[in-house]
């Protein structure tokens, strides 16, 4: 006998809320320590600040996976609202953060960045929706 867990359905909004928590379950710890670990000297460029960096974007990913998966009638848009929002609050922390510490704000980034982390919110809610299609298939 075996019990499949059964996610509750949401509306697409309560989704996209509930995705970006996830999503900022991952990436704001990734991002304070991030922010710390440049703030210490290490270039932008080392493996430590990169692997950080990657690990932020699956955050994101994560976060679109969970909107999908919460609302199977949410959109793509709402997998990318959520990492995107997710982006937004971390990267506040990370501007105060900087701020206080009197260093300069490259705002040309931002945009790009924002866009990037809504790409892998969409990959993640592809690859939701591909989770879902094989489940039924399988049944």
């Amino acid at each position: 006998m075996t019990s499949e867990l059964q996610l509750p359905e949401l509306s697409p909004p309560q989704a996209l809320w509930r995705g970006a928590v996830t999503a900022l379950v991952v990436v704001l710890p990734l991002a304070v320590l991030n922010n710390v670990v440049v703030a210490g000297g290490e270039p932008a460029s080392s493996p430590l600040v990169l692997a950080l960096f990657g690990l932020t974007l699956l955050g994101g990913a994560a976060g679109g996976w969970a909107t999908i998966r919460l609302s199977p009638a949410a959109g793509l848009p709402y997998a990318a609202g959520a990492a995107a929002l997710a982006y937004v609050v971390a990267q506040g922390v990370g501007v105060v953060l900087r701020l206080l510490r009197g260093d300069d704000l490259k705002l040309a980034g931002y945009p790009f960045l924002a866009l990037l982390m809504a790409t892998c919110g969409m990959l993640g809610g592809m690859f939701a929706r591909r989770w879902q299609a094989g489940g039924d298939e399988a049944s």
